[in-house]
């Protein structure tokens, strides 16, 4: 069987596209940014095992100031035991802040901290880019995306569903 693999050069969304039960997911606020030691920040996207994935991308807007900061999690990690065990054929993938990215969450929170009241004003939101998906994946991608920002309270997940790509 052949199967060709795609660039996919745009972040995907997922917000939009979430199915997981209300009670299963929690956001990612503008409170755990400033809150998180970027040591422990991780993200973990559970797709297809044949999918690449480039980064997850953290998109942080403050509408008070009409800026916009992106901080990308493109670093490898270890796998995390209490993470749920992949079903057959999908795969984790745990990505870590690199120390240029830890050095710009830590510049992003203090210029913030600096300019704002609190973080409650801003808006927060998570993306999955995928670098190479299979041909017949396009239109149907599994993806869920997990974050941890405190070991105590473990990793929750954000998002779950069905991706197409071809929008």
């Amino acid at each position: 069987m052949r199967r060709r693999l795609f660039a996919v050069a745009a972040a995907v969304w997922l917000a939009a596209c979430a199915t997981a039960p209300e009670q299963a997911k929690r956001r990612l606020t503008g409170g755990d940014l400033f809150a998180v030691d970027a040591a422990v920040l991780r993200a973990a996207v559970l797709t297809d095992a044949r999918v690449t994935v480039q980064a997850v991308a953290i998109d942080v807007r403050s509408p008070a100031l009409d800026e916009r900061f992106v901080i990308r999690l493109q670093q490898r990690a270890a796998p995390d035991r209490r993470l749920p065990e992949a079903a057959e054929g999908l795969a984790w993938r745990v990505l870590a802040l690199s120390p240029e990215a830890a050095a710009t969450l830590r510049a992003v929170r203090q210029m913030l901290a600096a300019r704002l009241p609190g973080p409650e004003g801003l808006v927060v939101t998570v993306s999955a880019q995928p670098a190479l998906v299979p041909a017949e994946l396009i239109a149907a991608l599994p993806v869920r995306i997990d974050m941890l920002v405190d070991n105590r309270e473990g990793w929750f997940t954000l998002v779950e569903g069905t991706l197409d790509l071809r929008r």
